[in-house]
């Protein structure tokens, strides 16, 4: 199984994935399922919560979203399977007076994660099981599946064929400067259900394209809110 490691490792030591600001559509996500902020420090649950609830960001990167969970006054987990990613997320997360979180965050293979059955309510992730193999996505996404409650929400995207950037190959090692060496994957709406199978259900299945009219190209990407059966 070629999960690139050694290449993600080496795009985290040369910046490549250093975003600090969340993506809107986690914060759209967080605020209609899960909880929304009406004030600084005010927030209103989507529903009756018998405990806080526990959020998985599956491929944290450097920890911008799991902030945004702790921000929510929500139980924040995450893991990634680039060590360089982890280990600074810890120290931004202690340069943040976030420590508490530290325990939360981990390295991890997302076929093989060490989290029990059913252990988490919600998941999210921004530009993760588009930067692998499908197989490893597929099988990526059923461990998720086992790890996450009965009726669990899961928000993700992926880039679509309807970016200018395909070019007829479902899967392409990227050669750009940026992320070298690593793989981007395809999707269509066939190859959606193909990845989802039967374990989930779509909730959301959105077609966000952006066209920069000088460039003459669009960036195309599905953001989806999937349910567990």
């Amino acid at each position: 199984m070629n999960l690139k490691k050694k290449e993600w490792n080496q795009s985290y030591k040369n910046k490549d994935n250093f975003i600090f600001y969340p993506h809107e559509e986690v914060i759209r996500f967080i605020s209609k399922y899960i909880k929304k902020r009406i004030g600084l420090n005010k927030y209103i649950n989507q529903e009756e919560f018998l405990s806080i609830p526990k959020v998985l960001d599956f491929g944290c990167g450097i920890g911008r979203h799991i902030k945004v969970i702790d921000e929510f006054n929500l139980d924040a987990y995450g893991f990634d399977l680039s060590e360089e990613a982890i280990q600074i997320a810890k120290k931004l997360l202690v340069e943040q007076k976030l420590s508490h979180i530290i325990k939360n965050i981990i390295v991890s293979d997302i076929t093989k994660l060490p989290y029990e059955n059913n252990s988490f309510d919600y998941m999210l992730s921004h530009g993760v099981l588009d930067s692998m193999p499908f197989s490893i996505a597929k099988k990526g996404l059923f461990e998720l599946c086992r790890c996450i409650k009965k009726e669990g929400l899961i928000y993700m995207d992926l880039i679509s064929t309807e970016d200018s950037s395909y070019s007829n190959n479902f899967e392409e090692e990227v050669t750009g400067r940026h992320e070298t060496g690593t793989v981007q994957t395809y999707y269509d709406i066939k190859r959606i259900n193909n990845l989802i199978d039967n374990k989930f259900t779509i909730l959301e299945l959105n077609l966000c394209k952006k066209n920069d009219i000088l460039k003459k190209s669009t960036s195309a990407r599905y953001h989806l809110v999937i349910k567990k059966i």
